[in-house]
């Protein structure tokens, strides 16, 4: 374990540290599931899901802080490939939500911050991870990055709904051509059979002017989502980078 920061006035010491090894990294993660009190909050890829069913020790840690009364918010991609680790999952969690394109782990409780600094392999921990109790970097990703993207995801029933009815990668621009077919259908073929042509463009404006408004506003909510996920990893990226250095300036000395 490296450590990159510490305080000797504090009864518990203020610490970041690089923690190396897959045991270590384990009895780590352990310790930060037994250490929380009221609520764990978990922001992880489409790769992670698997990890917490599969690893029995970390799937029986959080199902014992699930009976102390430990709220765990849990946000991550659901996609077909871990659809079945994902149901598992909501009986595991107090929530469980999923975001499209999800990138970067990291868990945080009331005093605590951990991140994988490697992949891992399936079933498999990673084998180093960042852990630190400073309380700006908790802060920071409990109250800005996590709540962020807690509130801009939606329900797992309502994912796990989309992706078995087929409906999932279906475009809001789609659903609308859908939803007005019907109606376009039946005005054409009344405006052919009684041969007013006129009538075909101005029955067909009001819905394509409809259709276009609604696109463009959901376009353009997409484009600002994925700009706000993408300066929020960067933001993740920034502060495990910071933390590297300090591991090679100590490394140095």
């Amino acid at each position: 374990m490296i450590t990159t920061g510490s305080s000797s006035t504090d009864r518990i010491a203020t610490l970041t540290e690089m923690v190396i090894g897959e045991q270590d990294v384990v009895n780590r993660v352990l310790r930060f599931v037994s250490n929380s009190k009221a609520q764990i909050d978990a922001c992880v890829d489409s790769s992670r899901p698997s990890l917490a069913i599969e690893t029995g020790q970390l799937k029986e840690a959080f199902l014992g802080a699930k009976k102390r009364g430990v709220r765990l918010r849990y946000v991550t991609e659901i996609t077909e490939n871990n659809i079945g680790y994902c149901k598992e999952l909501t009986k595991m969690v107090y929530e469980l939500r999923h975001i499209d394109g999800l990138r970067g782990n990291f868990y945080v409780n009331e005093t605590e911050y951990i991140a994988p600094a490697t992949l891992h392999e399936k079933g498999k921990p990673a084998s180093q991870i960042i852990y630190s109790n400073v309380k700006e970097i908790e802060q920071h990703h409990r109250h800005y990055i996590f709540d962020t993207l807690w509130s801009r995801a939606i329900s797992s029933e309502q994912r796990i709904k989309n992706i078995e009815e087929g409906t999932a990668a279906v475009s809001h621009e789609t659903k609308l051509i859908l939803k007005h077919q019907y109606g376009i259908f039946k005005k054409i073929k009344k405006t052919i059979e009684t041969d007013q042509t006129n009538k075909i463009r101005s029955m067909l404006h009001p819905i394509i002017q409809k259709q276009g408004k609604d696109a463009k506003k959901q376009f353009e909510s997409i484009k600002q989502l994925q700009s706000e996920v993408k300066q929020l990893q960067k933001q993740v990226t920034d502060i495990q980078k910071s933390i590297r250095v300090k591991k090679r300036l100590i490394d140095k000395r």
